[in-house]
Formats: structure tokens, C-alpha cells, sequence
């Protein structure tokens, strides 16, 4: 890495923060010397390197979530479970679901795989819209950072969120719980029940259901009504099947059902630079909340909604089977997966109260996989885990972009006066504008199909030599094939961009052959959203070998040491843009290789906990994506690193008190980016590409942390009171690529609390929670507003909420 000023200052930056987590680590142990001996945290159980085992046994930095604190927070989505885990961001943007981990995370295009891998029950879920349900009765969720190629496979170069639901259980008792939450301010409710029996001593099912709706909180100041309105409904039946010890089956079946009405998407900032832009602004100005420039916390959306209802509806089905076989010294492991889906997605993307442009995106997806493994008891002096894996998955994309000229066509009419005829054709007399030979502004639709089948085979193997019973080394590989076989076509105005030939061969003059279809054909030529390769696609090959090298050092019982190295990648594709291009059509794929030193110890007989990871990760040809201010740029373009320290810990300070946190130092830059995208301002100085070399990239806040404080005690002698404190805090961070200041989230504490009274049985319990009570206002993601440049929009996360949450258990 070449020596700069920001690289001195990021190495001091993290020579600090090391220093200031020996510190904290310090602080923690003093803490704990004076604690009593009459308790013991509890013992968190994992699946992070597919066995069950303690996470303070697990040589990697995880942070895992018990389902039952996830409930008891009041945690819906993944996005919110993020804002709890320091170095993860997760947010719905325009197009993709943003998932950043370390500061790692795919771009703007709807055929990228994202960085980091989702499983949900063992089956892999690289698509966002495939994951919506899992917070509906979950056991547990684990963050694993760093690339996890060897056991998860591609596509988890960044880490991996490893998601189980609670299972049924064979020969167990008749069970049930039901919770009521209700929010009244923004009217939000929801109702989930559970079922669970052993109908006999071999067989066990479970049903969990959920039906929830909101009536959202922002203000669209154009419609008058409250968005974004939601609606979801989720059914999931589980059996476990358990007929002798040596066979264990567990089976899922689950139907999610997801709509939304209207948007969190608000304008933050309009400062127009250029023609169209200028124009654009001062008609919608007056039609927008007055504050708008200076008040982004106002709550306030103002989309008109004319060409289309802003909506997004998902319809998903997930079938998972597990299947575990004692055989010899080890287990025999099947899991078979089906996922899919079909969704809309409805956007007025203008994000203003102007009838100019919107999209389209109609999208269905379909995907089986085949996991078949074997390991050893881990009980040997050598154990091993090794196994294949197959995915096959179809994906089929139609989506479109409207754009309705006739709000601006005095602006557009100005332009079109002002180029010459000759630029669509040579043979006009020189001198003539596009408006002297009838060629006038046009509304037009661009439409895009893309069809893509992906199949993927891979085989693993992972051994552990047990030198001593303290100290071990942990090798392994992954072999992966995969073949992509893709179809893009793409057309203008709504019929073949073949028109493009006819509009310059045309013989003048020019009046008889003007059509609304040309004269969208130009508008869009103009405006520089043409499709400018009306089939694309092809087929591609890739195979990929990833090793790893790992060692764990078991100093005494309760402190462990571990470090490694392991290499990861993310699959190479074809460009989804309608305006892809021959020299943009097809990415390759991405590499990484992660190094990770650590410690985990267990302190005071178990009534302290504290783990620390430093970390350096180096990715090679990043996909990127980059907005020219009228089209998107995709290719391997960057290299990157991301480096810093991971703290986590926690300390029982009495039986009844408990206090637990993590924190981050994260450095995570662009080594080169010679081809970045350009700010809306360099782009109005006619800069296509900027150098973004040595930048942050985006979605990386420097120190982030989350901070708890658990309370229990006895009421009487039936009762028990509940009180928890959590306070989350994240430096600022750029919400874009383009890393404009003005799309930077500043840097925030969230607040939040729970206090609850329940049954000593644990029949009944009520509770108050509270989100963001300090009322900070933050964007989740956001963009420069397309075609006005100066324009910018934000995604609006929640304000402060108060909700009620009743639960009752037979």
C-alpha cells in the first residue's frame, strides 16, 4: 500500500483505538474483581462452524442474538437488528437491499450477489427479498465478520448472518404463546402465536404465525396521507421427526406475504446546477415543505404518485429439510432447500411532487440446493468436516423507467432548440434545430428483461489437528464451479431501438415522418438514458479455489487465543442496466483475503466475559457501480482494505445486574479507485469519473458501539420486574457511493429501553418499549434525485416510538 498522509493518519487512528480497547479491556477486568461468586453468565450456543458449540469456543468474531432478546425488543427486520451490531449497516435502497459489513458491501445493480451471505436454517438466501420472515419465532442470529468461504461458501466475502428458527420438538409438551404489540402513535400492530406439541414421542410439529400493519411515519405533504403503510402476514409449520437416536429430521414449510404503501424516501437538499435541474426546481419549490432545505427531521415525503402507486409487494415460499444421520464417529448432515418468490416494486423516483419519472421492477425468483456433509465427532485427534453442495436458481427480471416530459417541456423545448438537426442526421441543412425539422420532446418508457439461470457445485474439506489438548491448527478448502447463462433485452419508447437507424437514414425534409415513438427516442438520447446495447447477456464459467489457515491456543480453560488467514469471493455476472454497454456488459468476480488475531476469555468464574479481534482484509477487483449523472458504469474498478478492532464483553455486576457491550474501530478505504463516481457538483463541471483513491467507502462509521444494562428482580412473591437500557452509537458514515458530504448520515446515539412485569411462571408478561427516545433523526441510504442534478433524497429511518407488548404463554 503506497504511503500517504491518510494512510499515516488511519494506522495512528488504529494504533489508537488498539490502546484505547486495551484500556477498555483493563477497565472491565477491574470492574469484575469485586463481583460475587453466586452467578454465571449464560453460555450462548452457536452453529458458526456447523457443529453446535460455545461461542467462546469459536475462533473467528461472532456476536450472536438469542431469539428471545430479539422479541423482547421489539426487533422486526434485519435493518433494525443492525442498528444493535456494531461493523453491519443493513437498509433498503432504491434497488438492492444494502448489507454492509466492515465497510464491505455490493453496489447499485440488480444482478450483483450481495457481499454478504445470508442463511436462514442451513439455506443459503442471496437474494433481500428472500428473507423478510425470519424474525417470526427466531432461536438465534449470528453475525460472522470476515470472509467465510471454506464452510458458507461464495458470496461471503464480507461475513456472513446465520439465522435459526426455533425447531419442534419430538416427545416435547403441548406449549403456546401469543404477543400483542402495539404502537399507537403511527399505528402499528401486530399479533404472533406459537403451537407446539410432541404428538408422540418420535414426532413433534410447531406453528408460528404472524399478521402485522402500520399505518407508517412520514407525512406525504402532496397526498395528504401517512406512509409507508405495511401489511404482513407470515405462516410457518415445522415437524421434527425423530425415530430412532441415530436419525434426527427437522422440516420447515413458510409463507410470507409483504406489501407496502407509499415511501420513507424525502428530499434533503435541492440546490439545482444546470438547465433541466434549474427548471425542475423552480416548479416543484413552492409545492414542497418550506423546511425542506434546512429541516431534514421534519418526517416529510411529497411524491405526487401520478404515473403510478408507490408500492412494493413480496409473495415468498421457503421449504428447508435437515436431516442428521449418526454414522460411525461423526454425523451425516442433508439439507435440502427451495426458496422463491415474486415481488413489485412501484417507485416514483423523481422523489418530488412532480410528474416526471418512475419505475417498475416486476421480479421472480426460484432456487433448490443440496447440502450434503459429513463430520467427525470432534472428539479425535484429527476431526474433519467435509461435504458437496449444489444451488441452482432461475431469476427473471422485467423492470421499466417512465418519464413523462410534459410537466418540463418548456425546458425540454429550450434544448431541443438549441441542438443542431444535423447531430440526429447529417443530411439536414445546416442550421436547423431539432424543433425547425419537427422533432420535439416526447415522453418515453424504457424497458428491460433479464433472465439469468445460475448453477453452482462445490466441495469442502476442513480438518483440525489437536497437537496438544491446548493448542490446534485448522485447515481447509473450497472448490466451486458455477455457470451463469444470461439474456438482457432492452428497448426505448417502447418499441425496438432499431428506430435509431430509420431516424438518421430518413431523408429530409423532416415533416412527414415525426412520430411521438422517434420523438421519445431522441428526448431519451438527449437525456442520455438511450439504451445503447438492446441485447446483451451471455454465458460465463468461473471456478474459484479459497483455502483457509486458522490456529486456537487455549491458554488455560477460560482464555483462548486464535488467529488466521482465509480467502473469499464474490461470483462475476452480467450487467442488468438498460444502459449497459459492449464494454460494461459482463463483471468479474471479487477476491478477498482476510487476516484475524484474537482472544476470547471467560473471567471471574464466569461472571465476566471479554473477547478482541484486530483484523485486516484485502479485496481485489471490486464490483462497482458508478452514476455518471445520466447512467450507471459497472466493472471490477477498486481494490480496498478493511482494518480495525472488535471488543465485546460482558459482566455480570450482581445477580440481578448485568452489563454487556461491544465496540468497533473500523478503517475501511479505497487502496485504489482511480474510476469513482463524481459528486452532482463535479458532475455539473463535466467530470464523468473521479479518483477516489484512499477514500472511506461508504457505509464504514469509524467507532461504533452498543452498550446493555439488564435489571431483574422479584415483586412480591409472584411477580418479577424487567428493565433494560440499551444505547447504540455510530460515527458519521456516507450513505452513497459517490461520497458527497451531503448524503453523509452524521454521527448519532440512539437510545432505547424496555421495562416489563411478568408471572414468576412465566405465563404472562407485560411490557413498555421504547426505540430512538432521544427522537434522532437519521437516513438508512440515499441518492443524488436522477436527471436534476443537485437534487438529493434520503430514506428516512424511524423517530421515537412507544410501544405495548403483551405476551401470554400455555
Amino acid at each position: 500500500m503506497k504511503v500517504t498522509n491518510t494512510t499515516r493518519m488511519n494506522k495512528s487512528k488504529l494504533a489508537l483505538a488498539i490502546g484505547a480497547s486495551m484500556m477498555l479491556s483493563g477497565y472491565a477486568m477491574a470492574q469484575g474483581a469485586a463481583s460475587s461468586e453466586s452467578g454465571k453468565l449464560e453460555v450462548i450456543q452457536v452453529t458458526a462452524t456447523k457443529r453446535t458449540e460455545s461461542i467462546q469456543d469459536v475462533p473467528m468474531s461472532i456476536t450472536a442474538i438469542n431469539g428471545d432478546r430479539i422479541e423482547k425488543a421489539g426487533i422486526q427486520d434485519l435493518s433494525e437488528m443492525s442498528g444493535y451490531i456494531p461493523n453491519l449497516t443493513i437498509s433498503e435502497g432504491a434497488i438492492n437491499t444494502n448489507i454492509y459489513m466492515r465497510g464491505v458491501g455490493s453496489g447499485i445493480n440488480r444482478a450483483f450477489e450481495q457481499s454478504v451471505g445470508m442463511f436462514i436454517d442451513g439455506i443459503y438466501m442471496g437474494r433481500g427479498k428472500q428473507f423478510r420472515a425470519p424474525f417470526l419465532d427466531l432461536e438465534r442470529a449470528e453475525v460472522l465478520r470476515g470472509p467465510q468461504g471454506v464452510l458458507f461458501g461464495k458470496n461471503t466475502i464480507a461475513g456472513t448472518i446465520n439465522l435459526s428458527t426455533a425447531k419442534a420438538e419430538a416427545g416435547g409438551d403441548f406449549e403456546g404463546k401469543v404477543t400483542v404489540d402495539v404502537e399507537p402513535e403511527y399505528g402499528s400492530q401486530g399479533v404472533s402465536a406459537v403451537l407446539a406439541s410432541g404428538l408422540t414421542d418420535e414426532l413433534g410439529v410447531r406453528l408460528a404465525v404472524k399478521t402485522s400493519e402500520s399505518d407508517g411515519y412520514m407525512e406525504n405533504t402532496f397526498t395528504g396521507r401517512d406512509e409507508q403503510s405495511t401489511e404482513e402476514d407470515i405462516v410457518r409449520l415445522s415437524a421434527h421427526w425423530a425415530p430412532s437416536t441415530d436419525l434426527d429430521v427437522h422440516m420447515k414449510v413458510e409463507h410470507t406475504e409483504f406489501s407496502t404503501k407509499g415511501t420513507t424516501a424525502q428530499i434533503i437538499g435541492l440546490e439545482p446546477m444546470g438547465g433541466l435541474a434549474n427548471f425542475v426546481a423552480g416548479m416543484v419549490a413552492p409545492m414542497l415543505d418550506s423546511e425542506f432545505g434546512d429541516d431534514k427531521d421534519d418526517y416529510k415525503t411529497s411524491t405526487d404518485q401520478a404515473l403510478n402507486p408507490e408500492m412494493r409487494e413480496v409473495e415468498s415460499d421457503n421449504v428447508s429439510i435437515n436431516i442428521d444421520y449418526a454414522l460411525g464417529d461423526g454425523t451425516l448432515t442433508l439439507v435440502t432447500g427451495y426458496s422463491a418468490y415474486e415481488s413489485e416494486l412501484l417507485q416514483d423516483v423523481d422523489f418530488m411532487p412532480v410528474t416526471f419519472i418512475n419505475t417498475n421492477d416486476i421480479e421472480d425468483f426460484s432456487q433448490v440446493s443440496q447440502e450434503i456433509r459429513y463430520a467427525t465427532s470432534g472428539n479425535n485427534k484429527f476431526d474433519y468436516i467435509t461435504g458437496v453442495y449444489y444451488q441452482q436458481n432461475e431469476l427473471d427480471f422485467d423492470f421499466y423507467s417512465h418519464v413523462d416530459t410534459t410537466q418540463i417541456n418548456p425546458a425540454l423545448m429550450a434544448a431541443f432548440a438549441g441542438v443542431p438537426a444535423q447531430a440526429i442526421n447529417p443530411a439536414f441543412p445546416a442550421g436547423l434545430s431539432l424543433v425547425d425539422v419537427g422533432i420535439t420532446p416526447n415522453s418515453f418508457t424504457r424497458t428491460t428483461n433479464f433472465d439469468q439461470e445460475t448453477d453452482s457445485l462445490s466441495a469442502f474439506f476442513q480438518g483440525t489437528y489437536n497437537f496438544s489438548e491446548d493448542f490446534r491448527i485448522i485447515a481447509g478448502g473450497r472448490y466451486t464451479e458455477e455457470t451463469k447463462d444470461v439474456i438482457r433485452r432492452s428497448m426505448n419508447a417502447t418499441i425496438d431501438s432499431s428506430l435509431y437507424a430509420s431516424a438518421v437514414d430518413i431523408t429530409p425534409p423532416a415533416s412527414a415522418y415525426p412520430s411521438p415513438e422517434l420523438n421519445g427516442f431522441v428526448t431519451a438520447t438527449l437525456l442520455g438514458v438511450a439504451v445503447t446495447d438492446p441485447e446483451g447477456g451471455g454465458s460465463r464459467d468461473e471456478s474459484q479455489f479459497i483455502p483457509s489457515v486458522k490456529f486456537q491456543y487455549d491458554v488455560n480453560d477460560k482464555f483462548m487465543v486464535y488467529g488466521g488467514v482465509e480467502q473469499g469471493f464474490k461470483s462475476g455476472g452480467f450487467n442488468a442496466n438498460a444502459d449497459a454497454t459492449d464494454e460494461n456488459n459482463e463483471f468479474e468476480e471479487e477476491k478477498a483475503i482476510g487476516v484475524e488475531l484474537g482472544f476470547k476469555s471467560d473471567l471471574l468464574d464466569g461472571r465476566a466475559r471479554l473477547n478482541m479481534a484486530v483484523f485486516h482484509t484485502n479485496f481485489e477487483d471490486l464490483q462497482v457501480t458508478t452514476w455518471n449523472g445520466f447512467a450507471f458504469e459497472v466493472g471490477n474498478a477498486a481494490e480496498s482494505v478493511s482494518q480495525g478492532i472488535e471488543v465485546d464483553g460482558s459482566f455480570l455486576i450482581t445477580d440481578n445486574l448485568t452489563f454487556s457491550g461491544s465496540f468497533s474501530y473500523l478503517d475501511s478505504y479505497y487502496e485504489d479507485y482511480a474510476t469513482g463516481p463524481c459528486t452532482a457538483e463535479k458532475q455539473a463541471m463535466g467530470m464523468e469519473i473521479c479518483d477516489l483513491t484512499d477514500e472511506s467507502t461508504p457505509f464504514a462509521p469509524e467507532i461504533s458501539s452498543s452498550l446493555f444494562l439488564d435489571y431483574v428482580t422479584e415483586v412480591g412473591e409472584s411477580m418479577e420486574f424487567f428493565a433494560q437500557l440499551n444505547v447504540n452509537f455510530k460515527d458519521d458514515f456516507f450513505f452513497d457511493t459517490d461520497l458527497d458530504p451531503k448524503l453523509m448520515q452524521e454521527a448519532h446515539t440512539k437510545v432505547n429501553a424496555r421495562i416489563a412485569l411478568a408471572s414468576i411462571e412465566e405465563t404472562w408478561e407485560l411490557a413498555l418499549i421504547g426505540k430512538n427516545l432521544t427522537d434522532e433523526t437519521t437516513f438508512s441510504a440515499g441518492l443524488d434525485v436522477p436527471l436534476v442534478k443537485g437534487g438529493y433524497m434520503g430514506y428516512t429511518d424511524a423517530p421515537r416510538t412507544v410501544s405495548v407488548q403483551g405476551t401470554y404463554r400455555f
